[in-house]
């Protein structure tokens, strides 16, 4: 009983390790934008080798998420993990004496291995030590601090008197995390799967990938967020444009369009608390995916106002996020994923949905938005993104376990 109750709260330990482990890349990679001008002129680089190193941390989770639930599945959690966060955490050091592009953009790459692997697998970890109740609870507390390292890394970045302390101070922040990580980071506790009836032998590659390439659960869930993901980051990528379009100051235009960002921080915390108090999951699925798609509209079409807008763009981001949690706890909720497969099943979902922020925006909206003399008809780009989140609302229905109500 005693060791029940050691586990219990062990838990936490992990989430606060999960939670660390996320922040610290995200963070370190933020403060890449502060510093923009400096970069570019002590490194001479042109403007598009800038964007390159300011997005090399997105490249292993559009090549490597896959692989990362194959290999956490096969081999454990605290094996892999702990080997990827050696990785980031040299990246984090390395970056400290970057001096061109190559160095700057290698180091860049590394600090997103981390990331990457904890994205894919942060769905079956979850559900190895905390009950289904708990499991949206603790997602959300996940993301929520990723989203506040982004915001700590730009916000911060004006503390420090030079590039160079900023990144020293993000190096030693990597070293005690990483620190922690050795210290602390456990794999599921032998006793709880052998209560669970969990089988311990190793998964086979093959095996997996049949099975989670099979799931409806996995597919309908990661076409979702595929879809509220994609559309939202294609509201904070365009807005400040639109906002500049619309008359708005370029400051006014910053402060608006964080909403979207400060709103999916709030989303990421409280809608997991509310969800227990919908009928079912569909009913909290499709009340936000209506009411993102509301609020996208309006922001637009109301713009006149920077309060309004503001005000508009939060409940967008609140919305549109505030189902991310509850969706990525769902294919290993599955009986037939569980935490078993859970890492293949991330795997799948994570690549989906990060082509969702990728594709979305850049390769569907924009193009369609774009008139013929080059400009972006912008009340076509934010009707296409309502029109997506309406997708999302029919799709919802379709995943299984949708019309349960959510545990809490």
């Amino acid at each position: 009983m005693k060791k029940t109750i050691d586990i219990n709260r062990y838990a936490w330990v992990i989430l606060v390790l999960l939670c660390i482990g996320i922040a610290l890349p995200d963070y370190a990679q933020y403060q890449v934008p502060a510093f923009g001008p400096v970069i570019q002129e002590s490194m001479k680089l042109l403007p598009t080798q800038f964007s390159t190193i300011a997005t090399a941390p997105l490249l292993p989770g559009i090549f490597l998420s896959l692989i990362a639930g194959l290999l956490v599945d096969r081999f454990g959690v605290r094996r892999i993990l702990v080997g990827t966060m050696v990785i980031t955490v040299a990246g984090v050091i390395l970056r400290v004496f970057a001096s061109g592009f190559w160095t700057m953009y290698v180091t860049m790459i590394c600090m997103g291995v981390a990331a990457t692997f904890l994205n894919s697998n942060v769905g079956k970890i979850l559900g190895q030590w905390f009950s289904p109740g708990r499991m949206a609870l603790c997602m959300g507390i996940f993301l929520a601090s990723a989203n506040a390292a982004m915001s700590l890394g730009t916000g911060t970045a004006g503390l420090f008197p030079s590039m160079r302390a900023a990144f020293i101070g993000s190096a030693v922040l990597a070293v005690i995390v990483l620190i922690l990580w050795f210290l602390l980071m456990r794999d599921k506790p032998e006793e709880r799967a052998a209560q669970e009836g969990e089988a311990t032998e190793k998964v086979s590659v093959l095996q997996g990938l049949k099975i989670c390439a099979g799931n409806r659960t996995v597919w309908m869930c990661a076409i979702c967020l595929f879809l509220s993901v994609g559309g939202i980051t294609s509201v904070a990528n365009f807005m400040p444009s639109a906002l500049n379009e619309r008359g708005f100051s370029e400051s006014a235009c910053n402060i608006v369009s964080m909403a979207v960002t400060l709103g999916g921080l709030a989303g990421c915390l409280l809608a997991p608390l509310t969800a227990r108090f919908f009928p079912t999951k569909r009913v909290f699925f499709i009340t936000n995916g209506v009411l993102a798609g509301l609020g996208v509209l309006f922001a637009w079409r109301l713009s006149a106002s920077p309060a309004v807008t503001f005000v508009l763009l939060f409940l967008s981001g609140y919305f549109a996020t505030g189902s991310s949690p509850l969706m990525m706890s769902m294919p290993v909720q599955d009986p037939k994923i569980g935490t078993r497969y859970g890492g293949t099943a991330g795997g799948f979902v994570a690549t989906i949905q990060l082509g969702g922020s990728v594709v979305i925006p850049s390769y569907i909206l924009a193009p369609i938005a774009t008139r013929a003399d080059g400009s972006c008809n912008y009340a076509l780009y934010f009707g296409l993104i309502a029109l997506m989140l309406a997708v999302f609302v029919v799709l919802c229905n379709l995943v299984p376990g949708v019309r349960e109500k959510a545990e809490g």
